[in-house]
């Protein structure tokens, strides 16, 4: 028996053994370290070179602090020269970021009629394709006040508005793709440089205004101008440059016969003392994986769009959008006989009647102001889409006496309760309820009045 007991032992020995054997398999590893994803950038950078009355800003020296500009003439420039030669300026910069409020291409002082000048703006665009736009916005417009010869034109007395002045109207604008020969551009020029600061006519070189030129209040007013975006077909390259001319003139422009001319007889004494400021902003977006984009919805499928914003008040300036989900969109059908709109609006309270209003500085924005329509937010807080159409409102958007005339018309959504449509005036002022017109500002003609 101790034998038998002996041999099973083995076995059992045997049989693990063989257990063991049976986990080994063939093998092999490849290993690939390090997979990484790294978001691309986009990059844009703007330089500016400044003309004015046949001087140039040009960096002339450094200190500590950074370059020197300083205004010289220009080949065949005659004396006096207006600005004096070596006097400041600071419309010139090479490629940089902009800062709010450091680089302006625009920043005179004391502009008489007959002035002109000219900035050749370049976007250079860093490491991938893109889109690129131009927003520009009146900020204000203003009387700042009433000289003897400025009175005497029939201007009123200024107000607290700063939306009451008349430079907007008297300083003239064309702007054009300042693209010479070079070969991304349709109908390049054949005998200019690219950003050259000279406008080759219309056909090399087009307009970026539809009205070719035309005035400050008009053509920077709130508008948006596409340089590349899916409508033109052709994104701006990684690492090319693009040029704009600016040019402006105090007085009467002229772009006929392929020259841009300024002449001041078109600015009278009104003007004296007004003050003009605007925003200009440049913005670029991929275009890769982004083949629909459009600078501007809007300005794609109609000129007449407003979109009232919910908004935070800043004393003595525009105010500043709150960038939420509360917003109004209206739609009108131009100038005629009646105000014909589609309005919406969401993110507002619930189950509220609001009133959309053209309110006409100053307070209470019966100056004469109209009412335009009524609606009620849903359970959602949301106006659903509406069609009006016969809206007969007697007057033109704006009027003259409305603080704003210069610049246009404010339309806002506001508490039903804190109107009264028979005297066209707000009897209650709770803005954190309201919808404004976006610091842009329309123009209608009802051309039956």
């Amino acid at each position: 028996m101790k034998k038998i007991i002996v041999s099973l032992s083995v076995i059992a020995a045997v049989a693990a053994v063989a257990i063991g054997a049976s986990t080994a398999f063939f093998n092999d590893t490849e290993t690939s370290a390090g997979n990484t994803f790294t978001a691309g950038a986009i990059d844009l950078k703007v330089d500016s070179t400044q003309h004015y009355n046949g001087m140039v800003c040009t960096r002339t020296g450094s200190t500590g602090d950074g370059p020197i500009y300083t205004w010289q003439p220009e080949n065949g420039t005659p004396q006096p020269y207006y600005p004096a030669q070596d006097s400041p300026c600071d419309g010139t910069w090479t490629l940089t970021d902009l800062q709010n409020g450091v680089q302006k291409f625009f920043n005179f002082t004391d502009i008489k009629p007959g002035d002109n000048g000219e900035n050749t703006i370049s976007l250079h665009i860093d490491s991938n394709p893109a889109w690129a736009c131009v927003d520009v916005n009146i900020t204000q417009n203003d009387d700042v006040s009433s000289t003897e010869p400025e009175l005497a034109t029939g201007d009123p007395q200024n107000t607290d508005s700063i939306f009451d002045g008349e430079l907007a109207q008297n300083i003239k604008f064309a702007a054009w793709l300042d693209q010479g020969t070079n070969p991304g551009f349709q109908g390049q020029g054949q005998d200019s440089a690219e950003g050259d600061n000279i406008w080759q006519g219309n056909t090399s070189e087009p307009l970026l205004f539809s009205n070719q030129s035309g005035p400050a209040s008009d053509v920077l007013g709130g508008r948006t101008y596409t340089l590349a975006d899916s409508v033109t077909g052709n994104p701006i390259p990684a690492g090319e440059t693009r040029y704009i001319g600016l040019a402006w003139c105090a007085g009467t422009q002229s772009t006929v016969g392929g020259v841009i001319t300024c002449d001041g007889a078109g600015m009278g004494n009104d003007t004296q003392t007004d003050m003009m400021v605007a925003d200009i902003a440049f913005r670029v977006e991929q275009s890769r994986n982004n083949p629909n984009f459009l600078c501007s919805t809007a300005t794609q499928t109609t000129s007449n769009f407003l979109r009232l914003e919910n908004e935070r008040e800043v004393q003595g300036g525009p105010w500043t959008i709150i960038d939420d989900n509360r917003f109004g969109i209206l739609t009108w059908g131009g100038n005629g006989p009646t105000f014909d709109y589609t309005f919406s609006a969401q993110g507002l309270n619930q189950n509220t009647d609001y009133d959309l209003i053209y309110y006409a500085d100053g307070w209470p924005g019966n100056n004469p102001g109209a009412f335009i329509g009524t609606f009620n937010s849903d359970v959602s807080g949301n106006i659903a889409s509406t069609t009006v159409n016969g809206t007969n409102l007697g007057i033109n958007l704006p009027m003259p006496a409305d603080g704003n005339f210069a610049i246009g018309a404010k339309i806002w959504l506001v508490l039903s309760s804190d109107y009264d449509r028979t005297t066209k005036s707000m009897i209650d002022w709770t803005p954190s309820e309201y919808l404004f017109e976006g610091n842009v500002y329309i123009h209608y003609n009802d051309t039956d009045n």
